[in-house]
C-alpha cells in the first residue's frame, strides 16, 4: 500500500519536472498525502516525497496561493536536514539556506571533539564524503577526520587521498 502511494507521488513529481503540473495540483495528490499520514509515523523517504510534492505545488501555483505549500515544504525539508543533510538535494539546500554537507560535517566533528562519541565522527566522515562527491572539494577535511578514527582502513583511505598529515 505505502509503496503504491509513494510511486503515485513520484510519478506526479516526475510529470511536474517534465512540465505537466496537473498531477501535483489536483486534489488527489493531497489525498495521497493524507493516506500516507494514516499509515503511521513517516520515514525519511515518505517525508522527502511529501516535501517534494509541496515544493512542486509552490512552483506551479500563483504566488498568492503558494505560500502554504512553500511553508510546508520548508518545514518538512528542515526536519529531513536535521536528521541527515544528505537527504536534501543541493538545490533545495540552497533554496532554503540550509547548511552544506561541509558545514554540517564540521558541526559533527565539533560534537565528536566535545563528547568523544564515535557516531559524531562517523557522521562527519559521511558528510565530508558527500562534499567530495557533490563538489569535488573537501578532501583535506575528509582525510583529517578519517585519521582521527585510528582504524587502519580509514588511515589507508586518508593516505589514498594524497593529503599530508595535518590537513
Amino acid at each position: 500500500m505505502k509503496e503504491q502511494l509513494l510511486a503515485d507521488l513520484d510519478a506526479r513529481i516526475a510529470r511536474h519536472a517534465g512540465g505537466d503540473s496537473t498531477g501535483v495540483l489536483d486534489e488527489q495528490a493531497l489525498v495521497l498525502v493524507g493516506r500516507l499520514t494514516e499509515l503511521g509515523a513517516p520515514d525519511a523517504g515518505s517525508l522527502a516525497r511529501v516535501a517534494a510534492l509541496h515544493l512542486c505545488r509552490y512552483q506551479a501555483l500563483p504566488p498568492v496561493d503558494a505560500v502554504t505549500d512553500l511553508n510546508l515544504a520548508r518545514a518538512l525539508y528542515t526536519k529531513l536536514h536535521k536528521v541527515d543533510p544528505r537527504l536534501v538535494s543541493p538545490r533545495v539546500r540552497d533554496l532554503f539556506g540550509f547548511a552544506s554537507p561541509h558545514d554540517s560535517g564540521v558541526a559533527r566533528l565539533r560534537e565528536y571533539e566535545q563528547t568523544g562519541r564515535l557516531e559524531h565522527l562517523d557522521r562527519a566522515i559521511s558528510l565530508f564524503r558527500q562534499e567530495v562527491l557533490e563538489q569535488g572539494t573537501g578532501q583535506e577535511h575528509l582525510a583529517a577526520a578519517l585519521r582521527r578514527t585510528g582504524r587502519q582502513a580509514d588511515l589507508d583511505e586518508a593516505n589514498d587521498l594524497d593529503i599530508p598529515d595535518g590537513g
